[in-house]
């Protein structure tokens, strides 16, 4: 599913241009968050955890393979939401382990609002891409991504460049149709704002079925299941995931001091608290 090495769903399909960001495939079995996310490993919070961390990843994947094969409906997509943030030590703890994901998500909101005040050109100065200024859309894009996502191997980083690809599709794809950057370069406030949370759904669902997806056996679950959990995943947690910006903060927010920070913290947080929460 995706980019997950259990099944090929419909992310593949996502890449912008051909050299764009590989995940890592290096760890072929589940495993805990705090496996992948070595760099940013906390003291646990014990009182998070109410099951010896294998048994909640078990609980995680057993739900995950239900919902999967058809056998609980959407009361089961939510138990296995809770079930996924419960192995990982809860919403505030799975939304401190988001480590790239959110300095990329303050890179992205950056970079889109300078475009939208000033066009393309001041867009590529802003992240250091002068030199991009007159080149070809594929090229352009790949430049971008470069400049946003962090560069490295790791799970995070690994997750957070790939969710930058889904973010920047809908432009990428405007842009590539008619070869120019015009439909940048009216930018308006309101898809800085969708852009983020398509970025931060992406990042969390991506991550949910990329850490369990490996678990569950292929002879389980047929290539239409996995491709079916990885849209309904995404939407529910598209669903979730809401911005609380009006047209005229998203522009003049700071992304890169503590204002962005503040608000990406929070949208990171309060999306693992509903799933954790599960309301259906």
């Amino acid at each position: 599913m995706g980019t997950s090495d259990s099944y090929n769903g419909p992310g593949d399909t996502t890449h912008l241009v051909p050299d764009w960001a590989q995940p890592d495939r290096s760890d072929d079995h589940c495993g805990t968050s705090d496996h992948h996310n070595s760099e940013v490993e906390k003291p646990r919070d014990r009182t998070a955890h109410t099951q010896p961390q294998a048994l909640t990843w078990r609980a995680a994947k057993t739900s995950l393979s239900r919902y999967a094969s058809g056998k609980s409906g959407r009361a089961g997509l939510i138990r296995a939401g809770k079930a996924y943030v419960r192995a990982k030590g809860g919403a505030k703890r799975a939304a401190s382990s988001v480590v790239s994901g959110k300095s990329t998500a303050r890179s992205l909101g950056g970079f889109l609002s300078a475009t939208a005040r000033g066009g393309i050109t001041q867009g590529l100065n802003v992240i250091g891409l002068s030199h991009l200024i007159g080149k070809d859309v594929d090229t352009v894009f790949a430049g971008i991504v470069n400049a946003i996502a962090d560069n490295g191997e790791n799970f995070d980083k690994s997750v957070a460049r790939q969710a930058i690809e889904d973010a920047l599709l809908t432009f990428y794809k405007r842009c590539s149709e008619d070869q120019n950057f015009d439909s940048l370069e009216h930018l308006a406030p309101h898809q800085i704002k969708e852009a983020i949370e398509e970025f931060v759904s992406s990042y969390i669902y991506r991550s949910w079925l990329q850490e369990l997806g490996k678990c569950i056996e292929r002879k389980t679950v047929s290539e239409y299941e996995a491709i079916r959990l990885e849209i309904e995943v995404k939407t529910y947690i598209r669903d979730l995931v809401n911005l609380k910006l009006d047209e005229r903060s998203s522009l003049s927010i700071d992304w890169s001091g503590d204002e962005g920070q503040k608000i990406i913290d929070y949208v990171f947080e309060e999306a693992y608290s509903l799933i954790e929460e599960g309301k259906e």
